[in-house]
């Protein structure tokens, strides 16, 4: 009886041990914000199912605007399968992870803010910068202040973006516009880019305050 219980439970553990050694390896895919400002990483991070370390892990992205996932990085599983790294998209992009010829189940959507900056040159006199990673010369930004009255953003001009510079590093561009809008003084003025205007690769976005 004792032998036929041994002879039971060894054949059920070899069955387990078969049964997982079958099992198919996955790979999971998260991402610590699903919104950045232009510039900035976003960290990327996962698990490998057979928990191994020293395992190549590849990173995927596809980019608004294009329907081709190119793989822009690759990492090493740690000891528990786990597996960390930063990327930082041009524009609105989608991650997948690869381990040899199995994706992961999820993919990441990560989208973009457009980094806006207002200066003051003089009384009346403005230069509005939109920094990008696909430009957006020919869209507009509203120039707008802030009433204390409403208290609330109120738009005083629409602004047009003219010019277009490479910025410090690809795929990096500069737009920006040169206007001029009378506003009370010292009255807090600002940008902002309209869904619509920023759409379809970035999200609205303002700018920092200043005084008029």
């Amino acid at each position: 009886m004792l032998k036929i219980l041994a002879s039971t439970l060894v054949a059920g553990a070899a069955l387990a041990a078969a049964a997982t050694a079958a099992a198919p390896v996955t790979v999971t895919l998260a991402a610590s914000a699903a919104v950045v400002n232009y510039g900035k990483p976003v960290t990327l991070s996962g698990v490998l199912s057979n928990k191994r370390a020293n395992q190549t892990i590849g990173v995927e992205a596809t980019e608004c605007g294009s329907t081709r996932a190119v793989k822009v990085t690759t990492v090493k599983t740690v000891a528990n399968g786990a597996y960390t790294t930063p990327a930082t998209p041009a524009a609105a992009t989608t991650y997948q992870a690869t381990f040899k010829n199995v994706k992961s189940t999820t993919t990441v959507a990560v989208a973009v803010r457009p980094v806006l900056q207002l200066t003051r040159l003089a009384r009346g006199s403005y230069t509005a910068k939109v920094t990008v990673g696909k430009t957006l010369k020919g869209k507009a930004v509203l120039f707008q202040r802030y009433s204390r009255l409403r208290k609330r953003w109120v738009q005083v001009k629409r602004v047009l973006l003219t010019t277009e510079a490479p910025g410090p590093a690809k795929p990096t561009v500069v737009d920006s516009a040169s206007f001029r809008a009378k506003v009370a003084l010292k009255a807090r003025v600002r940008l902002l880019i309209s869904t619509a205007q920023a759409t379809p690769c970035f999200l609205s976005a303002t700018s920092n305050v200043v005084r008029a």
